[in-house]
């Protein structure tokens, strides 16, 4: 049986890596190429997919990425089997992936040439980890305070969320995405509640801890301001 595939990554030389992969094998049809959530969505509305080989971040598209963009083609096409290529080390979040229903995890520092297993895996309803997210969810403990895996946040407040923990102020981000104050501090708020977070410094650790941005580019905000409405 032939199984179609469809590849999504926002870096060209990694989207061509992927394309020789798959190509080359012969139980594989690769029948499409997008990089960005917009042309994803776009691609799998008009051709027929059995699975989806897709980076986890991939930002800049119509529908977000991350788990944002894995809960809604999770939701919209749930045939469609879907392998995560990631180079994030947060086991979180490889938690909160599996709980969706992500079929296969691939962190990029393994072999690619294992990609093939993890495809025909997926496409046979069987669930396949990498040694490397394997390794990373063995060392992981209990969940900490704000994992929440059954909460979803909306596709908006997903980008506040990350836009504030980047560093920008409730101002900047509507300047930014052309919102008014008061709509940002509300979305922030509701972020807050959902996630059972009471400051500003748990929900920038909440946003690295899921991969939502890394350490090293997380605000420094202090732990002081619980419903957002600093500017």
């Amino acid at each position: 049986m032939t199984i179609l595939v469809a590849i999504a990554d926002d870096h060209p030389a990694l989207l061509a890596g992927l394309e020789h992969i798959v190509s080359r094998h012969r139980d594989l049809k690769l029948v499409g190429e997008a990089s960005n959530s917009t042309e994803l969505i776009a691609l799998l509305q008009r051709q027929a997919v059995d699975v989806v080989v897709t980076d986890y971040a991939m930002p800049g598209g119509q529908y977000g990425d991350g788990i944002t963009l894995l809960s809604l083609l999770r939701r919209r096409f749930p045939r469609v089997r879907v392998v995560v290529l990631t180079g994030l080390e947060h086991a979180n979040t490889f938690q909160h992936l599996l709980g969706l229903g992500v079929d296969a995890l691939v962190s990029k520092t393994d072999d690619f040439a294992l990609l093939p297993t993890a495809i025909a895996q997926a496409h046979g309803g069987k669930r396949f980890l990498s040694e490397k997210i394997n390794a990373l969810l063995a060392a992981t403990g209990t969940q900490e305070q704000g994992d929440a895996s059954d909460v979803r946040l909306t596709k908006r407040e997903s980008e506040v969320l990350r836009m504030f923990a980047e560093g920008l102020s409730v101002t900047e981000i509507a300047d930014r995405i052309g919102r008014s104050r008061k709509t940002v501090s509300t979305q922030k708020t509701s972020v807050m509640k959902k996630l059972s977070l009471s400051s500003n410094a748990e929900l920038c650790r909440y946003a690295i801890r899921h991969g939502l941005i890394q350490a090293s580019g997380a605000t420094q905000t202090d732990d002081v301001t619980p419903t957002g409405n600093a500017a």
